[in-house]
């Protein structure tokens, strides 16, 4: 016997309705013993709501005294007229069948299709299928809300799998297929899901225990070749039209760096202040560029921020200063150096007093981490030169001393002294003051990432791994060139020995 495959509902969409919408079932019971006769495959193709009989309902329908309803009375001209029959062991269950239910009295009998209902969550447990979601109980459920119903059609394809006690016909009636079309979303959800490969095999508990094998196949016809010509020209023209109207709206002419070129797109947000010993706080601050970095619009490079008082018992001043700026770099200079310089933004606090005395509060650098595009979030610890001297404090209380500090840069490192070996920083009082928090938004555009882009490369690589190719290769030529050199020198030396 196959291993048995697990049950899933299969979701399709169907923007042309379901009208044309047919399905396959093919089924065959296996043999125990191999002298029982062949096995024999049936095969049926229903449309969509194609309405087949029961033996049951064969019968009843066939009375006239029981068709009280305008469809019972349909069916019985279906079975007079010899449009139905009942001579296979498939049957439906269609979307009238349920209004047909809903019409009738609340003491009437239960029907064939409530008790299959009923009885279907039982028989699946016994079948062992999964119950990470059941389509049967999203269609019971819908079934007690009306307006859902309204919009969703139901039909079931049923087989009646029992068998004979002695001459009485035990009927064991099972769902082969639920079908559920919703005419909102235009959404076909099918259960069992469409197999072809492997079969779904049932467990047929009576007298013996049996074993049915069956598929679920897509049996609609394929569109007409001049309908699908049709329907891809408009989908053509569609396209054109959306493409058309974008180029209207974004321009064709793209702005693009230079190839040489690498753009670094920097947003800036100054978000707080704490911990300082004067109020009324603003800020200074600029960004020092290394060689080979260049700015279109420097002015962009410095600014100031507002005056802001601290509010509440924490001190905190918040600024909320937002500014951006365009670095560009050029690529080129990766062949003279291994690793680019970053830049750096300087900080610098300053307070007001009422007469127009100014205290720089504290100080502060960080590194633009220009490498890695992402959003980073930084907390600076800020301090001030201390003059150590009492006169040096009285002038910093009376008078101010923020004209002492000329060159903040000195605090990093500044951009002359980076090819010094030392720096000295040797005997400068500074003390500790407060706390300054900033985030800043890093963008690349060059066109060198064109290529990798369009060959779907991996995010998050630095952008030196991309551009940095230039310079691995004179690096390399470089180290050959170095090995060369060396091989010469030792073979002059053994030449002279």
């Amino acid at each position: 016997m196959m291993d048995k495959i697990a049950r899933y509902t299969g979701y399709y969409k169907s923007p042309d309705g379901i009208q044309n919408f047919k399905i396959r079932i093919r089924l065959k019971e296996e043999l125990m013993d191999v002298n029982d006769g062949e096995e024999k495959w049936h095969i049926k193709e229903f449309i969509w709501q194609e309405k087949l009989f029961n033996k049951d309902e064969f019968l009843y329908y066939s009375d006239i005294k029981n068709c009280v309803t305008d469809l019972e009375r349909k069916y019985y001209e279906q079975i007079v007229n010899g449009e139905a029959t009942n001579d296979s062991i498939f049957y439906t269950y269609i979307n009238q069948d349920y209004s047909n239910i809903e019409d009738t009295e609340e003491d009437r009998k239960q029907t064939s299709l409530e008790k299959l209902m009923d009885t279907l969550h039982l028989s699946q447990e016994r079948e062992g299928i999964q119950e990470e979601y059941e389509f049967e109980k999203s269609v019971l459920s819908a079934l007690d809300n009306k307006v859902i119903q309204n919009e969703v059609e139901k039909m079931f394809i049923v087989a009646d799998l029992g068998e004979y006690l002695e001459d009485v016909w035990i009927k064991n009636e099972i769902i082969l297929c639920a079908i559920r079309y919703d005419k909102i979303s235009k959404t076909i959800s099918v259960f069992p899901d469409f197999t072809t490969t492997k079969p779904y095999i049932l467990k047929i508990h009576g007298h013996t225990l049996r074993h049915v094998n069956y598929f679920v196949e897509h049996a609609s016809a394929d569109i007409p070749d001049s309908e699908a010509f049709k329907e891809n020209e408009i989908i053509r023209k569609i396209s054109d039209k959306k493409i058309s109207l974008t180029k209207e709206i974004t321009g064709e002419d793209f702005f693009l760096p230079p190839k040489n070129k690498l753009f670094v797109y920097l947003f800036f947000d100054i978000l707080s202040a704490k911990g300082f010993e004067y109020d009324n706080l603003f800020m200074q601050y600029f960004i020092d560029l290394p060689a080979h970095w260049t700015c279109e619009n420097p002015e962009t490079l410095s600014g100031v921020t507002s005056m802001c008082h601290s509010k509440g018992e924490d001190g905190i001043v918040y600024y909320g200063h937002n500014f951006d700026v365009v670095l560009e770099y050029d690529i080129q200079s990766l062949q003279d150096t291994t690793t680019p310089k970053n830049p750096c933004i300087y900080f610098q606090i300053i307070s007001k007093s009422s007469w127009e005395r100014y205290r720089t509060e504290g100080i502060a650098y960080q590194y633009l981490p220009i490498s890695r595009p992402n959003c980073y979030l930084y907390d600076l610890s800020c301090y001030r030169f201390d003059p150590g001297e009492c006169s040096g404090k009285l002038r910093r209380y009376f008078i101010g001393d923020a004209y002492n500090y000329r060159d903040v840069r000195w605090v990093g490192l500044p951009t002359g002294q980076c090819d010094t070996n030392t720096f000295n920083k040797f005997g400068v009082n500074t003390v500790g003051t407060g706390e300054m928090k900033f985030r800043v938004n890093v963008l690349h555009q060059s066109q060198a990432f064109l290529k990798e882009f369009n060959e779907g490369d991996v995010q998050g690589k630095f952008i030196y791994e991309k551009l940095n190719s230039s310079s691995l290769i004179r690096s390399v030529n470089q180290v050959l060139l170095a090995f060369k050199k060396a091989r010469r020198k030792m073979y002059e030396v053994k030449k002279h020995l």
